[in-house]
């Protein structure tokens, strides 16, 4: 049985079929009770489209929950990290054991990452049906 993932989010755009959240997203650190004056902490406000048939329930304002499969986390680590690293060093080393120039190496390794985020872009539909989010209005809403 997969977990659901959830946060906390504010609906800044809503159109037909789909829902606009902002979240603030805090490091794991934020508990730490330095965190407001540490360097180290990492705070984004990240916006996420969320398709929805009862999108007209909604309003710009709203506090929402959004949930995704923790497992649709898991891919996007795989496809954003693990692949491209798994690319990078597969292709340093059979290069520099079938070629003695570093050159060739540095741009034919560089080459295959450039058309690996290429196929992921333009696989991008695709993944976004995958990637799905839920939707809800928070309690007292």
């Amino acid at each position: 049985m997969s977990q659901i993932a959830t946060h906390n989010g504010t609906v800044i755009e809503v159109q037909e079929g789909l829902i606009k959240v902002e979240m603030h997203v805090v490091s794991a650190c934020s508990a730490c009770k330095a965190h407001e004056k540490c360097a180290f902490v990492d705070k984004a406000d990240k916006v996420v489209e969320v398709e929805s048939e009862h999108w007209q329930q909604y309003a710009v304002g709203d506090a929402v929950i959004v949930s995704v499969n923790e497992s649709m986390g898991l891919l996007a680590v795989l496809l954003a990290y693990l692949l491209p690293a798994v690319v990078v060093i597969g292709s340093v080393t059979v290069l520099s054991y079938t070629t003695d120039n570093e050159a060739i190496t540095a741009f034919a390794t560089l080459a295959l990452i450039v058309i690996y985020f290429l196929v992921l872009y333009k696989a991008k539909e695709r993944l976004q049906r995958k990637f799905s989010f839920g939707i809800q209005k928070r309690d007292g809403q």
